[in-house]
């Protein structure tokens, strides 16, 4: 996760939704396919690490780290 920036998992949801309507279309060249693949690729790890993130938080609120 790029730490530079403030990370916005929804935006981010968004954005991800939008590349796979990109995807979907029939238009898209090899070099544009794979590009989109790779930034979703490179988004969802993003989510993915801010999910795991978010339920430690939630664990340790509850008591459940220790």
């Amino acid at each position: 996760m790029n730490n530079n920036t403030t990370f916005s998992y929804d935006l981010t949801l968004r954005r991800i939704e939008e590349i796979v309507k990109q995807l979907e279309e029939d238009n898209k060249g090899i070099d544009e396919l794979s590009a989109l693949v790779k930034e979703a690729s490179s988004l969802i790890k993003d989510c993915k690490a801010k999910l795991r993130s978010t339920e430690e938080d939630i664990r340790k609120a509850f008591g459940e780290g220790d």
